[in-house]
C-alpha cells in the first residue's frame, strides 16, 4: 500500500511515494479524488474536464472519507450512494487516488461532512447529470459558459436537478456545503449550485482546501504516471 505527496519538480507539480497514515495525510471528512489511466471512461472524463485542469493532475471521481477504512461515494458502476472500502483504491495498481483536506478541518466539522454523506446512502446515481457535464466540454457550450460566467448553465442545472440523485462530485460538494460549522461552506466553487461541480473543478479549488505540501525532489525521480498515487492534502 503506497501513497504520494504533491511535490514541486522543476517548477511543475509531480508526486512522490509515501505511506497512507490515517489522521495525517488522509482522514475523516477529507475528499478523495481518483483517476484510472487504464480506464476508457476515466480517460474520456479527463478529456472532457481538461478545460478546468490547472494543476496538470487529472481526476475523474470523488469520494468522502468516512473513517480509516471506508469512504462514501456514488459511481456509475455502483448505481447508488454506498459505503465502500478504501482498500479497493489503495490496493489497485492502476488507480491514482488523491486526498484534499478542507481548510480548518476539526473533528466536529469532519463528523458533519461524513454524516451528511452518510445521510444520502441509497440515493441513486444521476446519469443524466453525468452526460450534462460531458456536454459542457463541447467547444461552443464551453465558450458560452465562459462568457456568461456559467450563470445560465447554473440556473438550468439547478432547476432540472433531482435532489435525491447524485453524481460523485455533487455528493462531495453537498456534504461540504451543508456542514453548518464550517466557515468555508459557501466559498470557492461551493458558492455555486452543487450540480455545477465536477471532480476536476472541485479538486482544483484552493479556497476551500488546504494548500498542498510542496517538496523539491531530485530531477531524476521517475514519473508518477504509471504508479498508484495519493496526494497529500495537508
Amino acid at each position: 500500500m503506497t501513497m504520494k505527496y504533491v511535490v514541486n519538480k522543476d517548477g511543475k507539480y509531480d508526486l512522490i511515494d509515501s505511506t497512507p497514515v490515517y489522521d495525517d495525510n488522509y482522514g475523516r471528512g477529507y475528499i478523495g479524488f481518483c483517476y484510472n489511466p487504464t480506464s476508457f471512461v476515466s480517460k474520456a472524463i479527463a478529456k472532457a474536464t481538461k478545460y478546468c485542469n490547472y494543476s496538470g493532475i487529472s481526476v475523474t471521481h470523488a469520494l468522502v472519507v468516512y473513517d480509516k477504512d471506508y469512504c462514501i461515494e456514488t459511481h456509475p458502476n455502483l448505481s447508488k450512494v454506498s459505503k465502500q472500502p478504501l482498500s479497493k483504491y489503495f490496493d489497485d495498481p492502476n488507480m491514482v487516488i488523491s486526498f484534499r483536506k478542507p481548510r480548518e478541518l476539526n473533528p466536529k466539522i469532519a463528523d458533519e461532512i461524513a454524516i451528511l454523506a452518510e445521510s444520502k446512502l441509497g440515493c441513486r446515481y444521476e446519469y443524466a447529470e453525468l452526460l450534462g457535464h460531458l456536454g459542457k466540454s463541447l467547444p461552443g457550450i464551453n465558450w458560452f459558459n465562459r462568457i456568461t460566467n456559467n450563470f445560465i448553465v447554473d440556473i438550468i442545472s439547478h432547476f432540472i436537478d433531482n435532489p435525491n440523485k447524485f453524481i460523485c462530485s455533487e455528493l462531495c460538494a453537498y456534504s461540504l456545503k451543508h456542514a453548518q460549522s464550517w466557515s468555508y461552506r459557501n466559498k470557492g466553487i461551493l458558492s455555486r449550485f452543487t450540480t455545477r461541480v465536477n471532480p476536476q473543478v472541485l479538486f482544483e479549488d484552493r479556497e476551500i482546501f488546504s494548500d498542498w505540501t510542496l517538496k523539491v525532489v531530485p530531477s531524476d525521480y521517475p514519473s508518477f504516471t504509471q504508479k498508484q498515487t495519493i496526494l497529500n492534502g495537508n
